[in-house]
């Protein structure tokens, strides 16, 4: 008795003050089975205001059941749980509950709750089995939590499974409660139309507020649209347009800051590309690493053939997708697809960081054979069979060694238009030219030094000597010796290695035992050959030069 006289003293001290009565939906036990809790239903409520409510005046509906909530004084910032009567004592240890002879089962796949003050709407939300994260909390046994209680729309981004070990935390704080997160409103498709684009959301229409023309613009040009409508087929927003845009031009649409369910947030600017539609083998895939290394990842190499930019946005390697969002391949450009970015930039030296796409998954690609396939949304783009045979015979590990493709004219399942890296850039180009293509194949094989004079001081100018290849063929193999002018062996640098058909060979100027050699006449000696017995010798003379010395 004296609990109940003070809260109502409580709330009539709140209600003099003028303080606003909110009450919110907070947990939904819908399919407790196999839980660590009750086998109980139950619908938490919250008091998110400053004062006492009097839940008599609160009617639940649930699915277009009701049921009226009897004379209880909650606290703010206080939970009831509501649940049937079967379950009022095994609920009652967790804290304040209401139970109810009518209940209105829950649907495990979903349902519409309602919360009526009087006859006057208050809250609402459609909760769905999707919108727990994974399929162990839609089997049962844990309650789906807001974690916002002050974000006023019920959406799935707002709402998840209980972490509470128990599966749910009826009577008490939810385990996921937050209430400085807000969910995140974004444009998530653009589509260019005749004179306009059409917009999706990541929220309902029925959450989003009303726009006007002035609440977006198009850059470069600051293009104001002439009309917003809703299409009430696709509920898209059209952005009517006086012109089209340009095809294939980038174009950055950003939004004013909006009121959206009682907050003010700004919509993230959305990248417009028109993309016309995709020839086949406009992109190819170029290389493929299928057996990584231990501390590496898979990873599939795309190029683009073509003179323009192509966006890969919704793009399918296999059955994954490559990107959600715009993901421009540039003109005659590389771009890496991995589901492990670290891996490829720590065990490649080589890699191009800015051209590696980290995808959610990628396909698993045997060690032995496999098909990789992409797909643009209009259907297959390329697709390549490999084998483990198709290395270099003399390679005995391909571990770590990736197929690249040789022409980018010719078809990728030709024979021979895949061939083994070479080994002298690491195994792998990631993000650049083939280490073996074959379309800019010099006549003759030309070997020259980009200085004949090495200064290893450390200063940044010429500290390494550089020995620079241009082949007529990807398959050769290479010997590199480094001699002093005496005849003296000073480094075997290079031993049976492929090179590739372009490329770049550097010394630090040590010996093999990692000493720095002393200034002086030193002469390379370089030794190319292939598997059929072609075979050509390179020999030149440089100078090592130290601080100490002048010339």
């Amino acid at each position: 008795m004296k609990i109940k006289l003070y809260l109502l003293c409580i709330w009539l001290m709140s209600t003099a003050y003028g303080y606003s009565q909110d009450i919110v939906v907070n947990e939904i036990m819908a399919n407790p089975k196999n839980g660590q809790l009750p086998a109980v239903e139950y619908i938490e409520l919250l008091n998110n205001s400053a004062s006492v409510i009097d839940l008599l005046s609160i009617r639940l509906d649930v699915n277009k059941k009701s049921i009226q909530l009897p004379s209880y004084l909650l606290a703010p910032q206080q939970f009831v749980v509501l649940c049937p009567k079967e379950g009022e004592d095994l609920l009652a240890n967790y804290g304040n509950v209401i139970s109810f002879a009518n209940w209105p089962s829950l649907n495990n796949s979903g349902a519409t709750i309602a919360v009526y003050r009087k006859d006057m709407l208050i809250e609402e939300l459609s909760y769905q089995d999707s919108w727990h994260p994974g399929s162990a909390q839609k089997a049962g046994g844990w309650s789906l939590e807001r974690i916002n209680p002050n974000w006023k729309c019920n959406t799935a981004a707002n709402w998840s499974s209980s972490m509470a070990r128990r599966g749910g935390t009826p009577g008490s704080p939810n385990s996921i409660a937050d209430r400085a997160f807000l969910p995140k409103v974004e444009i998530t498709t653009v589509n260019t139309i005749d004179k306009g684009i059409r917009i999706g959301f990541n929220m309902d229409r029925g959450f989003l507020p009303h726009f006007e023309r002035e609440h977006f613009r198009i850059h470069p040009g600051n293009i104001i649209p002439t009309a917003v409508t809703w299409d009430e087929d696709t509920e898209q927003l059209v952005l009517g347009l006086d012109e089209e845009l340009k095809p294939q031009e980038v174009y950055t649409l950003s939004t004013k800051e909006l009121d959206i369910c009682g907050v003010t947030l700004q919509i993230a600017d959305h990248l417009i590309f028109n993309q016309p539609k995709v020839q086949y083998n406009d992109v190819v895939i170029n290389e493929v690493l299928f057996n990584p290394l231990k501390t590496g990842s898979d990873f599939v190499e795309l190029y683009n053939r073509t003179s323009l930019p192509i966006n890969i946005q919704g793009w399918k390697l296999g059955n994954r997708i490559v990107s959600d969002e715009v993901l421009l391949l540039p003109a005659q450009g590389f771009l890496v697809l991995t589901a492990e970015r670290d891996k490829i930039i720590n065990t490649h030296a080589n890699a191009m960081i800015e051209r590696i796409h980290e995808m959610k998954s990628i396909p698993s690609y045997s060690n032995q054979q496999g098909i990789v396939t992409l797909f643009s949304p209009h259907g297959l783009v390329d697709s390549f069979y490999y084998n483990v045979a198709m290395h270099a015979p003399w390679i005995n590990n391909p571990k770590g060694i990736s197929l690249e493709r040789q022409s980018y004219d010719e078809d990728s399942n030709k024979p021979d238009n895949f061939k083994s890296a070479a080994t002298i850039v690491g195994g792998s180009t990631p993000g650049f030219r083939n280490s073996t293509a074959t379309d800019s194949l010099c006549k003759k094989n030309d070997i020259f030094l980009t200085s004949k004079t090495v200064s290893p001081d450390s200063d940044g100018f010429e500290d390494e000597l550089e020995i620079n290849y241009i082949l007529n063929d990807s398959d050769y193999l290479f010997n590199l010796n480094i001699y002093a002018e005496t005849g003296r062996l000073v480094n075997r640098l290079i031993r049976q290695e492929s090179g590739g058909s372009e490329g770049k060979i550097t010394w630090d100027c040590k010996d093999e035992k990692m000493q720095k050699s002393p200034s002086g006449h030193y002469i390379y000696w370089l030794e190319i050959y292939r598997e059929n017995g072609a075979r050509e010798i390179f020999k030149g003379a440089f100078i090592i030069v130290h601080k100490t010395h002048h010339y």
